[in-house]
């Protein structure tokens, strides 16, 4: 049995998920592997949840850097790993840790000469989505992938790439009873409009969701909202207008409960988010809204979805504070409410047809 560790200490949900193509094919691959995921405390409640993955080591880092790495080296070696695949796209630490172990087999990209570390690497590529990133390391294992993002077969084939997330029917029971309770009919058109984000810089202002809600409410009536983000974000709630069209779930849902309502919604709006990537791998069209990160490494992957940005000279600046002194996140503001409402109309008259 080959003992495969793959090492992304990415500490976002939508990591996770466009890590999903790639398990796959790994556990595809070798298929009487155990498979383990080195990753940060945040995540591992939704990587319990892959169905791909069989066991995980958590990097804590609570006991500084030096100790820290000391004690994970210690774990991956007492594991006798067979290869290490390191799918942090920018970690040297990722690298490090199972040089140090001596685990075989060590692939991954060459990002800033941590090449040196690996056994095999390839060029550190930033033209790709993240996905077929991925992916193009496991070309080093000679496992070989091509992007599908239209496939329907999201358990047999190498080479499909589709995204998958793993709720389940008690997640989508839940999702309905809280719905009902809130005087939502099963046949009722739902959109979600996700408020947050992690990044200040990718945040849009939450007074163009105002617009945006009030608009879709006016053209179309038997449409309701419902809002979705994070507990931290309950404060975004209370500067919207009340409306009998708009249901608060924000904070209220975990993550896979989530995944079941962004299913059940015909149309997701979004800026650069974990909640982007989960509506994209249930396949709900989603609206997303780009500006200090770049759309062709990290858009909604799949079909049906609309990407509105703006041709900012300073962007993509992957940038968590805006450095600009004229016009403070110039990306974000340059992005209309009449654009947004034109595209999420578009989809739900899509899902009419």
């Amino acid at each position: 049995m080959q003992k495969i560790l793959v090492c992304h200490t990415g500490a976002w949900i939508g990591d996770m998920v466009l890590l999903t193509p790639a398990l796959r094919a790994l556990k595809q691959a070798y298929p009487e592997s155990c498979l383990t995921v080195l990753l940060r405390p945040l995540v591992v409640d939704l990587m319990k949840a892959n169905p791909y993955v069989d066991n995980y080591v958590v990097d804590t880092k609570t006991d500084g850097q030096y100790r820290s790495l000391i004690q994970l080296v210690r774990q991956i070696k007492g594991n006798n790993f067979d290869i290490a695949v390191v799918l942090h796209p920018t970690s040297f630490r990722n690298a490090l840790l199972p040089f140090i172990a001596r685990v075989p087999i060590r692939v991954g990209s060459n990002y800033k000469g941590r090449g040196i570390l690996l056994t095999a690497s390839s060029p550190h590529n930033t033209n790709l989505h993240e996905v077929n990133r991925y992916l193009s390391v496991l070309h080093l294992l000679n496992i070989n992938t091509v992007p599908d993002a239209n496939s329907g077969d999201t358990t047999s084939s190498l080479l499909s790439t589709n995204l998958e997330f793993w709720h389940t029917d008690a997640d989508r029971e839940s999702i309905q009873k809280r719905l009902q309770n809130a005087g939502v009919s099963s046949n009722e058109r739902l959109i979600v409009v996700n408020l947050g984000t992690t990044w200040r810089t990718k945040q849009w202002d939450v007074r163009n969701f105002a617009e945006v809600i009030n608009q879709i409410s006016s053209v179309a009536p038997n449409v309701k909202i419902v809002l979705t983000g994070s507990t931290s974000e309950q404060a975004l709630v209370e500067k919207l207008p009340h409306s009998e069209s708009t249901i608060d779930l924000v904070g209220k849902t975990d993550i896979l409960e989530l995944g079941a309502l962004l299913e059940r919604c015909e149309v997701c709006l979004t800026c650069d988010s974990g909640p982007m990537h989960i509506a994209a791998a249930v396949r709900t069209p989603t609206v997303a809204l780009f500006g200090p990160t770049d759309p062709n490494r990290h858009q909604p992957y799949g079909t049906g979805h609309t990407v509105i940005e703006k041709p900012v000279s300073c962007r993509p600046c992957y940038k968590r504070t805006c450095h600009r002194q004229d016009t403070p996140h110039l990306c974000m503001q340059k992005i209309n409410t009449t654009e947004v409402i034109k595209a999420l109309v578009t989809k739900l008259n899509e899902g009419c047809a």
